[in-house]
């Protein structure tokens, strides 16, 4: 039992590790520069998602609240923010890596290069096109593979008393996504299948849902959420690494 727990702390403590470590490799001076344009593509979808959001429960709570309690708006409208924040957030960071895939893949292929000690990988206008249209297609796909499966749970855990087993369920199979969504990436880049790239990560679940956790955790930080994009594509490149699956 107790090498049963060193192993699995050890495992999550792994995913962990990896995530962290992709800030260390974004500070790469020969890195940073893949990031500038997905981090464009953040701050002015999230700026859009920020506004509608304040806008929206401003107007909400306005409308819900008679005008002799008005001043609890200052009090309630911090509690829903909250509540919706990880939601829109994060639905918001899958639209944004449908738009950056590309730059992603580009950013995956060369923390691949500088961890193998390899020079950094440059390519022709043309060749980048090309292999824009892959990625984006392939990241259209995981997206729809998670919206079927995750909409159900997340419309589930709006239920009272459903909620007590949706929502986690919702949060978990969120957490494993994340680590398939980034690692995806280095995947495409080595010609890894859909299925097959599931079946690989099914291989080491706790680091990868430790993992997909911590990262579906930033995305819910306002500022941080900007980054963890970039941080987690860096991440799981290195997670795939230590594990000998980019061989």
């Amino acid at each position: 039992m107790q090498n049963k727990l060193t192993i699995h702390t050890s495992a999550i403590s792994h995913g962990l590790r990896c995530f962290i470590a992709g800030i260390g490799l974004l500070k790469h001076p020969k890195l940073r520069r893949f990031v500038w344009i997905p981090l464009l593509i953040n701050i002015c979808l999230f700026s859009i998602a920020t506004w509608g959001l304040w806008t929206y429960l401003i107007s909400s709570i306005d409308a819900l609240l008679p005008s002799w309690l008005s001043w609890l708006s200052w009090f309630i409208i911090p509690l829903f923010m909250v509540s919706m924040l990880t939601i829109v957030y994060y639905t918001f960071t899958l639209i944004s890596n449908i738009i950056a895939a590309p730059f992603y893949g580009q950013l995956a292929k060369n923390v691949e290069a500088h961890l193998k000690g390899h020079p950094f990988i440059e390519k022709t206008d043309g060749y980048f096109v090309a292999e824009m249209l892959g990625m984006i297609a392939s990241e259209v796909r995981k997206q729809l593979y998670y919206l079927v499966r995750a909409l159900p749970l997340l419309m589930l855990s709006m239920i009272p008393g459903v909620n007590i087993i949706a929502l986690p369920a919702w949060l978990l199979f969120s957490a494993w996504f994340l680590s398939f969504e980034y690692a995806g990436y280095t995947f495409e880049n080595h010609g890894v299948l859909f299925n097959e790239q599931k079946n690989i990560l099914a291989n080491f679940k706790l680091p990868g849902m430790a993992f997909g956790g911590i990262s579906l955790l930033a995305t819910a930080i306002p500022i941080v959420n900007l980054f963890a994009p970039a941080i987690a594509v860096a991440g799981a490149t290195k997670m795939l690494y230590e594990r000998g699956e980019l061989d």
